[in-house]
């Protein structure tokens, strides 16, 4: 089967039509959520979620045995399940999956398109991306419905700018459309984030200019901790002079590292104490937490405390420009061998 563009999918979906098995790769984002969230709408057929009929998997947690032991229980209910699996590139193997995907070939007669009801399980698997150099990976493009969500062209993102103000029904002025043209990096994350801020901003011209001038940094916030917190130095110093060449843009975001690096500590420590939470914690914030806590230990913490004071007494007491000290701050991040 050869790759199915977002579009062709939406149009099935439009239908009351599924594929059993989705294999959603590329770098964007926004892309993948859509096609999933309508997928999910179709597959459920209205009916609200449920542990019997819906369930959200981790790539980097859950091995594909399990995922696929669910996948041919089917529903304890009846009807339909839909199996959502994030973040697939971390699956250290995909052959059961291209195993599996051979065998539903063989079984089902070729039949991978019809109504909800006709399958026991929808498999979503949502990936940054697909080793392409890898067997199985072959097999996964021709069999699945098998989704390449790539970043926007360069031509295209006036009509994608367009789009996403549409939706939220805002209008954008001319120079307004050519700076979110014009902003780097670029996906469709950042531009709905930025005209969200623009929507959020009202009509003062001054204000919604000014937002705009401050988008990338906030952008890079999310980014850049999650990096820092899974150790992934290469993504974190693609992005740290985003937002370290002013004071005024540096200190709130330490203040926000910081803050994140404490529940991660006090995380750790409930967790090794078996102790509950001494705070209510929102549910996405424990996902993060959950999944950083494998890349730290106390005297690793301890060395990035270390650097957030430094760069915090540097920057508030020293003329020290903030790119070098960030870029030392990821470098000590570096996992070594004993840890991994």
């Amino acid at each position: 089967m050869p790759k199915l563009e977002p579009k062709v999918i939406q149009k099935e979906l439009e239908k009351g039509e599924v594929r059993p098995v989705y294999f959603l790769s590329g770098p964007e984002r926004m892309k993948a959520r859509e096609i999933v969230k309508k997928i999910k709408r179709t597959t459920l057929q209205g009916e609200a979620s449920n542990d019997f009929n819906f369930e959200n998997w981790d790539g980097s947690e859950t091995g594909i045995e399990t995922i696929l032991d669910s996948a041919q229980s089917g529903s304890m209910m009846g009807g339909t399940k839909l199996i959502v699996v994030r973040n697939a590139e971390e699956i250290r193997a995909l052959d059961p999956l291209a195993r599996f995907l051979e065998s539903m070939e063989r079984t089902s007669s070729g039949k991978m398109l019809g109504k909800p009801e006709e399958f026991q399980t929808v498999l979503v698997f949502v990936s940054k991306g697909l080793d392409g150099r890898k067997k199985a990976a072959k097999v996964i493009t021709e069999i699945s419905a098998y989704v390449p969500c790539e970043e926007v062209k360069e031509t295209e993102r006036e009509a994608w700018i367009d789009f996403l103000a549409k939706r939220r029904e805002f209008k954008l002025t001319d120079s307004e459309r050519l700076a979110l043209r014009g902003l780097e990096p670029w996906n469709l994350e950042i531009i709905d984030q930025e005209i969200s801020k623009l929507e959020l901003v009202g009509s003062d011209e001054g204000l919604r200019a000014q937002a705009l001038r401050s988008g990338v940094s906030a952008f890079a916030q999310d980014d850049f901790i999650d990096a820092i917190f899974v150790r992934d130095q290469k993504r974190a110093l693609g992005l740290v002079h985003l937002f370290s060449q002013e004071v005024e843009t540096q200190l709130p975001f330490l203040g926000l590292l910081a803050w994140n690096l404490r529940q991660l500590k006090q995380f750790i420590l409930e967790q090794e104490a078996r102790a509950p939470s001494l705070e209510r914690r929102n549910p996405m914030l424990v996902s993060k937490l959950e999944r950083w806590r494998k890349f730290w230990n106390r005297h690793s913490i301890q060395n990035l405390e270390h650097s957030l004071f430094e760069i915090d007494f540097s920057l508030k007491n020293t003329r020290l420009m903030g790119l070098g000290l960030w870029t030392e701050m990821v470098f000590g991040t570096r996992l070594s061998q004993r840890e991994s």
